[in-house]
């Protein structure tokens, strides 16, 4: 379940990196989103099932591993969320004292970020430690509703500049880190049957997942919304 937890998770980067947001809006907002509600479950179920490990399977643990799963996702977007509105107050009340400095602005919205990331990590509740990154994404959606519009003029541009340069240099980072952690680790273990095997899982788990969610969800919701190529285009970046 561990390596199944940490295989949901996709990488959008690159599907995202050659989709235009001005021409294919709608396209890239479902690829983007799914990413991101990927992600969410695949740190949210790894949490729980790492708590899990030393615990002997039963009937009532699927039930558990659900309780928790939701227990985990709840409160960590729920600590996220009361820092984007204590932000958001923050810059509602103080903002005729801050007014004109874009670099406090800049500097109250990062530090906010922060804050919601290590208070959520420092949560135990049941032994399971809440998800810094759901506090801070949580955070910096509340943030870009609310927050943005309180900001001076000078504050959203200094803002949107700041948070685009911090985003290319923390993918740059990802990036470089996993090139030389390749090279770094080499083990002796490992099976070419056992990739391809996983591989195939994951091709077909993906693609019928995919297709599923969609049909089903048109089920409900008779307008359609995407093409079945933007679909394919949303299944590779996966």
């Amino acid at each position: 379940m561990l390596l199944a937890a940490l295989l949901c998770s996709s990488d959008v980067v690159a599907a995202v990196s050659i989709v235009d947001f001005e021409s294919q809006p709608k396209l890239y907002k479902c690829i983007f989103g799914e990413g991101i509600a990927n992600d969410i479950v695949s740190i949210v179920l790894f949490n729980v099932v790492l708590v899990l490990q030393s615990v002997t399977f039963s009937a009532a643990l699927p039930f558990k591993v659900i309780g928790q799963f939701f227990f985990l996702g709840v409160v960590s977007t729920l600590v996220g969320v009361f820092f984007g509105l204590l932000n958001c107050l923050i810059f509602k009340y103080t903002h005729s004292w801050i007014k004109g400095h874009a670099v406090i602005e800049v500097f109250i919205i990062i530090l906010t970020g922060v804050a919601s990331y290590f208070v959520a990590e420092f949560i135990v509740i049941l032994d399971l430690v809440m998800s810094g990154i759901i506090s801070i994404l949580a955070c910096g959606i509340v943030q870009s509703h609310y927050t943005y519009y309180n900001l001076s003029d000078q504050g959203k541009l200094m803002s949107t500049f700041v948070v685009t340069w911090l985003e290319s240099v923390c993918e740059s980072l990802v990036f470089a880190y996993l090139g030389i952690g390749l090279y770094s680790f080499f083990a002796d273990w490992w099976s070419w049957y056992f990739i391809l095997a996983q591989l195939g899982i994951l091709l077909f788990g993906r693609t019928f997942s995919i297709i599923v969610c969609f049909y089903g969800a048109r089920l409900c919701c008779r307008k359609k919304t995407i093409s079945f190529s933007e679909l394919m285009f949303i299944n590779y970046g996966g």
